[in-house]
């Protein structure tokens, strides 16, 4: 080969080199300007479901995801999904922070899982502690649509108050449902003298003193016409006469009854509580309230609660004129079975009485629903109502225990009809698993480890040969 023919492949050769790393560059600049990305997985496995692209064009605006844990494998798999997010919304950011680095702070943010995440979209916040497309999309779309829930307590009675910071009181309950969305605002029956229609759940906290016939009437008819009620109640007293506070119709209407005493539960010691007149929950029945949650919570000094007979609910005789259908009750909070009520007046010894006590497990919480007509009679709607024998699980004071906050936050998302808005079907993953037989092994295992050495020995001894030619 001639000197200018040397001369020449070397040019060819540089300039080659030049053009090929230009058009690198080129590839590299593109890439950060135009992204395209395509699953090829069956059942398109990597990709969003259709209803979670739809809620993401919806959103306007960014969003601001936390996740606090220090775990390297959670954190990856929170990236992984949240990136199919992200391609579909820009402006969605994540980020990520070792709780260990400021345990203050996550003990106030009483956060209950590792890698629990805190979404941010215009000024609100959600907590959301399971993975997966389905309550990530749940969540997001409750951000969307907070703007319409307005929650009224019932107020001038000694009620429990959403906004003062005293232990028995709910200020940092209404903090936290504040930053989901909802509107946080107080009612006085004997000012106001009417429920506002715009009222998407009207809440009784625990009242002092005996509300008045005619307000405990607008709460019945505010019922009767399909409104959404949680009754946040308190043991009865067994040492005096008890009234119940003037809502002895409501409780018959809805066809409930209060137990006389305190749920006394043994099982306090192994928490190393000393006082037996704790309730501690630990497991509990199917119900959407709970969907994937599995917490303990503490209810401090808790009523039991019991369905009356039909003939005496609904104020047997003297109830008010509906169309609507009985309520169906789920008893979705129950004590365990050595548990029982006491209703001797409360020592450091308790024995169970077979004459005076109440054997458990008892109802602690129970769920109402029915269908109602709505104002298009051809739609049905369901009307909630949740009531409880305790509200110092959600105080200031006990809110920050195990999951009562989760179980607060549930309660009232399933009374205002949030517990779950989209459901995604999970994808499945087919042809996973690869099924060879020992002959189909024994021919793959020498194809890699016989002929592919044996033709990459060849070409190379072919190469060589042919240089040492020229």
């Amino acid at each position: 080969m001639s000197l200018h023919s040397i001369h020449y492949l070397k040019q060819q050769n540089h300039l080659f080199t030049v053009l090929f790393l230009i058009f690198m560059g080129l590839l590299a600049f593109l890439s950060t300007r135009y992204v395209y990305v395509s699953d090829w997985t069956n059942n398109h496995q990597n990709s969003l479901n259709n209803r979670s692209v739809t809620l993401l064009e919806k959103l306007v605006g960014p969003i601001d995801i936390i996740s606090y844990t220090n775990n390297q494998h959670t954190r990856q798999a929170i990236r992984t999904l949240m990136k199919r997010y992200q391609q579909n919304k820009a402006d969605m950011t994540l980020r990520f922070i070792d709780p260990n680095q400021d345990p203050e702070k996550t003990r106030a943010l009483n956060l209950s899982v590792d890698g629990e995440m805190l979404i941010h979209y215009e000024g609100r916040q959600e907590n959301l502690t399971q993975l997966s497309e389905q309550d990530i999309s749940n969540t997001l779309y409750r951000l969307l649509r907070a703007n319409a829930r307005k929650l009224l307590f019932i107020q001038g009675h000694g009620e429990r108050s959403p906004k003062q910071d005293a232990n028995f009181d709910l200020s940092q309950f209404s903090r936290h449902l504040s930053k989901q969305g909802f509107l946080i605002d107080s009612l006085n029956l004997a000012q106001e003298k009417a429920i506002p229609e715009d009222t998407s759940l009207l809440i009784i906290a625990g009242p002092q003193v005996a509300l008045l016939p005619a307000e405990v009437t607008l709460i019945i008819n505010y019922i009767n016409t399909g409104g959404h009620l949680l009754w946040l109640a308190d043991p009865l007293k067994v040492n005096r006469n008890h009234s119940m506070y003037g809502l002895l119709p409501l409780a018959n209407y809805l066809g409930i009854e209060f137990l006389d005493g305190v749920v006394v539960d043994p099982n306090t010691e192994h928490y190393d509580i000393k006082r037996p007149d704790y309730a501690i929950i630990t497991q509990y029945p199917q119900h959407a309230i709970h969907e994937g949650f599995s917490s303990v919570t503490l209810f401090p000094q808790v009523a039991g609660i019991e369905r009356l007979p039909t003939s005496l609910s609904h104020y047997g005789n003297n109830k008010p004129q509906s169309k609507q259908q009985a309520f169906k009750q789920s008893n979705f909070l129950m004590t365990i079975e050595q548990s029982w009520i006491e209703t001797s007046p409360l020592k450091e010894t308790l024995h169970f009485s077979d004459l005076l006590d109440v054997m458990g497990p008892i109802t602690i919480g129970v769920a109402l629903n029915r269908s109602i007509e709505s104002t298009n009679k051809a739609i049905a709607k369901e009307q909630r109502i949740v009531v409880i024998g305790d509200g110092d699980f959600l105080s200031n004071t006990f809110l920050g225990n195990a999951g009562n906050l989760t179980l607060g936050l549930n309660i009232i998302n399933w009374l205002s009809h949030d517990e779950q808005f989209i459901n995604i079907p999970t994808a499945i993953k087919e042809d996973v698993i690869l099924d060879l037989s020992p002959i189909q092994l024994s021919l793959l295992g020498s194809f890699f480890l016989l002929l592919v050495p044996a033709l990459l020995l060849l070409s190379g001894s072919l190469i060589w040969f042919k240089r040492r030619q020229n």
